[in-house]
């Protein structure tokens, strides 16, 4: 048999349902000669949800038609053998299950007829386990509901339980959905904390080295290893969540802090200095909305971090900002197209060719470069490498920088960036190397890293010559046509134990204030020679680096926060031939986001390079488009051809939006090993616009049900920080009162637009591996004149021919005023203008757009399911009148209107009358 069966929640998992209803449902894909048998099927839960005696509960077999309240967005090719879809459903009201219920168990089982025997869809020990919430009050709640919280959560240790908790909870901070503390240790000799309690689930994002922080799942036992914890998330048996963050308030340069895991659930604390003497505390979020408790608890850390000392009166006066900002244009690096083997002729030899493979004319398909590593003059190309000088390889680029960043320049190149460790090189500075005669050298030793597999001696620029040096190195960078810089290895200095032949006491003060050091000078230098915006900070996932981060944004003013940010990678390498890394790269990078965007006033993000030319080429592609981030790729020229190009659905300009939010449902589980869709949303608050990023990361065909319009609200809500509240919408129409709300969806993969009602309950996905789409889904306005008896829903959706679309909407659908003196095109905003049936809208996109659609439905104003049939009569684009012919369609079945735009480096506003 070929046909495959899906079942949600997902067999072999663990799920929590925070819901009024437990959502069961069932999904047969199934050739044409397995009709007959799969539609006369019945299919039933096995389970214990009501009593430990465990029953059969039969589903309904649900038909999908536009007026049932279920919509597939599945395109069946992607079911490989399968031709048809049949899904059962099943809806239990939490309110009617056994008040003592907490968790049950199921399985599915079918049969085609009374007459054969069941069939099992796998085995019990797959069993789906779930666990049920009842609704918790939405008003807020007193300081004393949390506190009790965090009793049953952290409890004392063996030690001291009979005494004391072991540790001191104060600086109550309440919200209206939820709380937040500073704990300390009772001792101050003690490292440890406390024992975790009433855990279900967690996710815990721990240090995978020094360099790289990656997350891990589990249940109620913690079970992280050696790994050090940074973030700690915990759904707690009452249905709160609650996060945790270290932090030390010591006198070392350092403000990092780890939590340990020792078995039984035991919480260790230390600061990342390892100094003993340094005084250490944990943030404490509680909150109804797992997003909001980690936000609560990391903006508690950066409340609690003095600030960065002088800092504000020693930078200099930044560089002009560069025209070509990293994150509104398409890069190109060097690492995988030449790893350490780059060269002036390797490089603009392959760009040139690149140039004229992507069949782009006389444009390059991106407009900045980065060299990698492999451009310095170092002893040697690997981890023990030590830099000899400032300058470029003599051999490799014969013209220096400058001739190469002159030649990119011709080929179109905007911006051209370097690479470089923040030591200079992975082994530090030659000791007999001229630079060791113009700076003082630290001799200082490493042990054992993963990144550099022994222990070794490295000779540093001392913390006093520091400033000088990257002084000098950034002003020749910038006198060859550098503009920005890729600084690698950041936390190697935790991997150092000595310091000058001193005490391991005073050699770890010393290098942390080293390590402090490096980072002033690096940032004092870039912000005077590149601008703002002008450093990609890698390997730097450290608490050291995100507490500087939160005590930077502290001083964050107004105009640093509109100016360009830093660039913080947001994951590990991507690895482009270790087949098995895809999923895991694209998952590990969702769920950073959740702990990263807490970093957005300072920090975007940066998913790494990809490869075109490649089966995963389009997911990583459309993964960095949604991220708010970089969008950059690497590669040799055969990668970069017309077709590969196009496949990969990246324009030339890209619009900013925010980080995506990473589904709640997500949060828990190891997407890369589940059967289910990693799903994410990004607001576009100015168009009323939800973005739902959809990634299979897994290596099985994923099918999930959504409740899209649910999706939308908890969205919007988020974003206003305002969780479980309602929201306004902030367009210039009136919502017709009697009439229902409707969303516009359009999906991106097929290019089809559904208008459904807000009453819609669950939408069902299906995805191959390593397969994603993008849902833009937009609140329609409504709009209706007391001259006339019916009611347009209008919508802009932006550009869709992009992913991020949306997010090119500057102002949301909107009236305008239609006279004989002014025309169409009268700037004369009204709430609500139409002439009988006929209806004139206007909408505002940003400079760049090239396309822009419009979603359009009318009904009755006394019948909402009384639709009226849509005419365009006329399109506008900034005050003039344009050809339906060539620059806009109208389909008249879908209600969709493209509309094509020349390029404008304004904004652009497009004016339609229709009339029904």
């Amino acid at each position: 048999s070929t046909m495959q069966i899906f079942v949600y929640p997902p067999l072999g998992t663990l799920t929590s349902v925070h819901k009024p209803q437990v959502r069961f449902r069932v999904y047969f894909a199934y050739s044409l000669a397995e009709r007959v048998c799969a539609e006369a099927g019945k299919v039933e839960i096995w389970t214990n949800i009501y009593n430990d005696e465990w029953q059969g509960i039969p589903l309904e077999h649900v038909v999908s038609d536009d007026t049932h309240p279920e919509l597939i967005f599945i395109d069946l090719k992607q079911l490989e053998s399968a031709s048809s879809m049949l899904q059962f459903s099943l809806d239990i009201d939490v309110a009617a299950l056994p008040a003592h219920l907490h968790r049950f168990e199921f399985t599915v089982r079918w049969r085609s007829s009374h007459l054969v025997d069941w069939k099992w869809v796998s085995g019990f020990e797959h069993n789906a386990s779930v666990i049920v919430y009842r609704p918790l009050p939405q008003t807020r709640a007193p300081v004393s509901f949390w506190q009790q919280q965090l009793k049953a959560m952290l409890k004392p240790t063996a030690e001291s339980e009979l005494t004391s908790p072991g540790y001191i909870a104060d600086s109550w901070h309440a919200s209206s959905s939820g709380a937040s503390c500073i704990i300390r240790p009772q001792s101050s000799d003690n490292d440890m904390l406390c024992r975790m309690a009433a855990v279900e689930r967690y996710l815990a994002f721990v240090r995978k080295d020094h360099f790289w922080i990656i997350p891990q799942y589990g249940s109620s036992s913690i079970e992280t290893g050696k790994f050090e914890v940074v973030i700690l998330l915990v759904e707690l048996s009452s249905g709160v969540y609650a996060a945790l963050m270290p932090f030390s308030l010591g006198s070392a340069a350092s403000h990092g802090a780890v939590l340990t895991v020792q078995p039984s659930n035991y919480l260790c604390l230390q600061p990342v200095s390892r100094i003993r003497t340094e005084s250490v505390r944990v943030a404490v979020g509680f909150n109804l909305d797992p997003h909001t408790a980690i936000q609560d608890a990391m903006c508690r850390v950066q409340q609690s971090l003095p600030p960065i000392r002088g800092r504000s009166t020693s930078l200099p006066e930044p560089a002009p900002a560069h025209t070509c900002s990293l994150d509104r244009n398409r890069g190109y690096c060097t690492w995988n197209g030449f790893y350490q083997n780059v060269t002036h002729d390797g490089l603009i030899s392959t760009l040139s060719a690149i140039r004229n493979a992507a069949n782009q004319g006389d444009e390059l398909p991106f407009a900045w470069v980065l060299i990698d590593d492999g451009w310095q003059t170092v002893d040697k190309y690997d981890g023990y490498g030590r830099l000899h000088d400032i300058y470029a390889n003599s051999e490799k680029f014969p013209g220096q920088l400058k001739q190469t960043a002159n030649s990119l320049t011709k080929l179109g190149i905007q911006r051209v960036g370097v690479w470089h460790t923040l030591w200079g090189y992975w082994g530090g500075i030659d000791p007999a190397g001229p630079l060791a005669e113009r700076y003082k050298l630290v001799k200082c030793h490493r042990k054992w890293t993963p990144v550099v597999k022994s222990e070794s001696d490295v000779w540093l620029i001392s913390p006093e010559s520091v400033y000088a040096f990257y002084d000098s190195f950034y002003f020749w960078l910038s006198e060859q046509g550098v503009s920005f810089v890729k600084v690698d290895y950041q936390a190697a200095f935790e991997s150092l134990d000595s310091y000058d032949g001193r005490s391991s006491d005073a050699s770890r003060k010393l290098i942390i204030e080293m390590y402090d050091a490096y980072y002033n000078a690096m940032e004092h230098a870039a912000l005077k020679y590149f601008g703002r915006g002008s450093i990609v900070y890698c390997m730097a996932q450290s608490p050291h680096l995100i507490t500087r981060a939160m005590r930077l944004q502290q001083q964050c003013t107004t105009e640093d926060v509109a100016a360009e940010r830093m660039v913080l990678r947001n994951s590990d390498d991507y690895f482009p031939d270790v087949i098995t890394s895809h999923g895991w790269h694209l998952n590990c990078n969702m769920t950073n986001t959740v702990w990263s965007r807490c970093l957005s006033k300072y920090f975007i993000g940066d998913w790494d390079m990809f490869q075109p030319q490649r089966a995963e080429s389009h997911v990583h592609a459309v993964a960095r488009i949604v991220s708010g981030g970089l969008v950059y790729m690497t590669g040799r020229a055969a990668d970069f051809t017309a077709d590969s190009m196009c496949d990969l659905g990246i324009n030339e300009h890209m619009a900013p939006h925010a980080q995506p939010l990473l589904d709640s449902d997500c949060l828990f589980a190891d997407m890369t090993k589940a059967p289910v869709i990693l799903v994410s949303t990004i607001v576009v608050p100015g168009n009323d616009s939800v973005v739902i990023a959809l990634f299979n990361v897994s290596s099985d065909l994923a099918v999930t049900p959504m409740s899209l319009c649910s999706m939308y609200s908890t969205a919007i809500e988020r974003q206003n920080g305002i969780q479980g509240a309602s929201f306004t919408l902030s367009t210039a129409g009136i919502a017709h009162p009697s009439s229902g709300e409707y969303f516009a969806i359009y999906q991106r993969s097929t290019n089809r637009l559904h208008i459904v009602p807000s009453t819609l309950s669950l939408f069902a996905i299906a995805l191959l591996p390593l397969k994603c789409d993008t849902l833009t889904m937009t609140r329609m306005v409504s709009l209706r004149s007391p001259e006339s008896g019916a009611v347009l829903y209008a919508a802009c959706l932006g550009d869709t021919s992009q992913y991020m679309g949306a997010a090119t909407v500057e102002r949301h659908v909107h009236s305008v005023l239609l006279s004989s003196s002014s025309g169409i095109d009268s700037p004369t905003l009204l709430h609500a203008h139409t002439k009988q049936r006929q209806w004139n809208i206007r909408a505002r996109v940003i400079p760049d757009t090239c396309n822009v659609a419009f979603a359009f439905s009318a009904t009755e104003a006394t019948d909402s399911t009384c639709p009226l049939a849509l005419s365009v009569s006329q399109v506008r684009v900034s005050g003039r009148d344009i050809s339906d012919s060539t620059d806009w369609n109208f389909d008249t079945k879908t209600g969709m209107l493209d509309v094509k735009l020349s390029r404008s480096t304004a904004s652009t506003f497009v004016t339609i009358s229709l009339f029904a």
